[in-house]
């Protein structure tokens, strides 16, 4: 190598850097496991977001700084040199300088979509996700057809259900809609603006090429083994030195990634269809975890404590939600707050959204969608304190296939005052929550459908059942859950007339709770209708002292 040139005494200098890096390795705190998460080649993966990390030794952090100075230099007398410009970008972000390393992709001057790339990368760590999502599509609108597609595929990240279907589909539109809804769905919050899952990807894709033009602390180069490993779980953050061979001696070399870092795509069983999912198959670590990311504002991902339901308007409909997050102190005490409620459709998303920019710590949201299965996502999430509450399964509406008269969900509300005759009176009371005390009774809304406007006779009965897991070889198979009535269960029957003038009847009912013991129970609704079969709908509640 000629040192006496610009790039090749950048080269030496990031050689040398490397080289006391790894002379410098603080001692790892965690060691290799007896079984790793993952084999892949001679590395061995494995994920533990609760041990230490190994803190970096003044001594590298001094020499990265003399680098980057070097690179800095030396980008001024040759601006367009790829390498020198790459190189600068990447050790600035290793050093967390993103706005240095936005500034030193701003003075890029090399040929094609490098530094338009680099600009995408710097901006995605700034959390500028729209810009670095825009960013990336310039990127790959510049790229030649085979590079392009090399770059987006993302066989890598997907199960093997997913992974058949997506082979058999060429490279071009089908393909990139293919993978543009993989990434929609694949998004830790659907009510953020851009898509910051698909600009880690390509902020992934650009790392791979930096390491491969100049590789990292690990021994023996960068390999296939190691560019698969970054793409699926991004690059390393922290580097340690960890026991080597007992039969060969010397040391091997463990390095961190970002964590928490959470499974990145969703299963295919979710990919298939959304709305139809639970919220077990949107679980954090779900195995198996295929590849990970960990998103910087969602360094604590928790459950949104909440309560949502689905009413009928014509042939659409409105879903409603309240929540609460008194209980998780670092969004209840947050400067700011953000909210949205998101519905979306299987095939495609076109989702609905509803957002507050500045949320309440407990409040109501509603946002239209369709009579039918859809996605829904509840979020509440304060930038600065980096946790999200989140709440994400797939919603329907009760079961009725080819009947006169439907029913909406049941919807909880405190009882207070005159029972509520519509909507958005009972919103304006509803439990944030689907876990009530035995003390304080239980209001429940629902709306039927299609009734006469004449008016006429219904049978309307309101049940309180324990949910009771069945454990017969029929529940494993099946997965579901059988109702068992108790001698004496919570039962409310009434003899109904229908509104009349309309056919939306609007009912309420308050339910005396105070004998049922701690525990989970369904609020079941069943009404009987002349010429049909009986509807039915119920609600979760969980009874807590």
């Amino acid at each position: 190598m000629d040192t006496t040139t610009p790039e090749g005494a950048a080269r030496a200098a990031q050689r040398r850097f490397e080289l006391l890096r790894r002379n410098n390795l603080p001692n790892a705190h965690a060691t290799r496991p007896g079984n790793c998460d993952e084999q892949v080649g001679r590395w061995c993966y494995w994920y533990d977001e609760k041990a230490p990390k190994s803190i970096e030794l003044p001594v590298v952090k001094v020499a990265r700084d003399t680098l980057v100075q070097t690179l800095d230099s030396l980008s001024n007398v040759v601006p367009a040199n790829r390498w020198i410009a790459g190189q600068r970008v990447r050790y600035l972000a290793e050093s967390q300088r993103y706005d240095d390393a936005l500034a030193a992709a701003r003075q890029c001057q090399a040929d094609g979509w490098w530094c338009t790339a680099l600009v995408a990368f710097s901006q995605h760590l700034r959390g500028e996700y729209v810009a670095a999502d825009s960013g990336f599509r310039v990127v790959q609108s510049m790229m030649g057809e085979r590079e392009r597609c090399q770059w987006r595929d993302i066989s890598l990240l997907i199960d093997d259900d997913t992974r058949q279907t997506y082979r058999r589909i060429p490279c071009g539109a089908e393909r990139d809609a293919f993978e543009d809804r993989v990434w929609w769905y694949a998004r830790t919050l659907y009510g953020q603006r851009g898509n910051d899952s698909r600009s880690e990807w390509n902020a992934r894709q650009l790392m791979v090429r930096l390491y491969q033009d100049a590789p990292g602390a690990h021994q023996f180069g960068f390999d296939d083994d190691e560019r698969e490993l970054l793409l699926r779980f991004g690059w390393p953050r922290y580097w340690a030195k960890g026991p080597g061979d007992p039969r060969g001696g010397g040391f091997s070399i463990v390095s961190d990634e970002a964590s928490p870092a959470y499974r990145y795509i969703p299963p295919g069983s979710v990919l298939a269809n959304p709305a139809l999912s639970d919220s077990a198959q949107w679980r954090l670590h779900l195995p198996p975890v295929i590849g990970r990311y960990a998103p910087p504002y969602a360094k604590r991902l928790l459950p949104l404590e909440h309560q949502q339901a689905m009413f009928r308007r014509g042939d659409s409909a409105v879903l409603v939600m309240a929540y609460d997050v008194s209980g998780i102190p670092a969004l209840a005490n947050a400067a700011q707050r953000r909210a949205a409620m998101v519905v979306a459709h299987g095939d495609q998303p076109s989702p609905r959204i509803a957002a507050r920019p500045r949320a309440l710590v407990a409040d109501t949201m509603s946002v239209p969608g369709t009579w039918g299965a859809m996605l829904f996502s509840g979020e509440v999430w304060a930038p600065d304190s980096s946790v999200v509450a989140r709440a994400r399964y797939g919603v329907h509406p009760p079961y009725a296939v080819d009947t006169r008269v439907t029913v909406s969900d049941l919807l909880f509300y405190k009882p207070s005052g005159e029972t509520p005759t519509t909507l958005s009176e009972a919103l304006a009371r509803a439990l944030p929550t689907e876990r009530v005390r035995a003390g304080a009774p239980l209001g429940v809304y629902w709306e039927t459908y299609g009734t006469d406007p004449a008016g006429e006779q219904i049978k309307l009965t309101v049940t309180v059942v324990r949910e009771v897991e069945e454990s017969s070889r029929f529940r494993r198979n099946n997965n579901q859950l059988r109702l068992i009535r108790q001698a004496t269960p919570v039962s409310v029957t009434v003899n109904d007339l229908t509104a009349r003038g309309r056919t939306t009847s609007p009912r309420a009912v308050q339910l005396d709770i105070s004998t049922l013991k701690r525990g989970a129970y369904i609020v079941q609704l069943e009404i009987d209708v002349a010429g049909q079969y009986p509807l039915r709908a119920d609600h979760r509640i969980e009874i807590v002292e």
